[in-house]
């Protein structure tokens, strides 16, 4: 026999549960928004760097240390408009959504953290900051969890039920999540 492998090749093979969904639905439709403007890398937080994934040019454009304006202000117009847009239409319509939160963007503005306080919202955190767990050392990874319940509980009034790692998780948030305890 060979030595165990530690992912799972096989799932549920031919044989998927059924899902159970209410009214016998057929298709079930999730609506999620990230909101991590104010929590991203950045020269004004000391990371040394500006964050990249929204840059027009790969890898960024500006010299290393330099603030990028450009980047800034694209994370700016997601807490200042989009983030309001969504909000207007989820209310609107009574629809459910989950935020994933990044604390520290929602401390950042006060406004919106109220709006999801008392909207029809199921929050999952999404960091202390949104930042790469995978590069990040167990220790580490851990107090940013810890902040992060915490931030989000006394922002929102109730706790983060989810959690979504920023790109590919570390091999250690599914121990460390059982390990803070209070998620579904």
């Amino acid at each position: 026999m060979q030595t165990p492998y530690p992912r799972d090749m096989v799932g549920y093979g031919g044989r998927p549960p059924h899902p159970r969904w209410p009214g016998n639905a057929k298709i079930a439709v999730q609506f999620v928004f990230n909101y991590e403007e104010g929590s991203e890398n950045t020269i004004l937080e000391g990371d040394g760097k500006v964050e990249v994934l929204l840059a027009e040019t790969p890898g960024g454009r500006m010299a290393p240390g330099k603030r990028d304006l450009g980047i800034e202000s694209a994370y700016e117009y997601g807490s200042r408009a989009g983030f309001w847009r969504l909000h207007r239409l989820f209310q609107e319509r009574q629809v459910p959504a989950t935020v994933y939160a990044c604390a520290l963007a929602l401390e950042r503005n006060p406004p919106a953290t109220e709006a999801i306080a008392r909207g029809n919202y199921e929050i999952a955190g999404h960091g202390w900051r949104w930042l790469e767990h995978y590069n990040m050392e167990e220790a580490e990874e851990r107090e940013h969890i810890r902040r992060c319940v915490e931030s989000l509980t006394r922002q929102c009034g109730r706790r983060p039920v989810g959690w979504y790692s920023r790109y590919a998780p570390s091999l250690n948030p599914r121990r460390l999540l059982v390990e803070e305890g209070g998620f579904i």
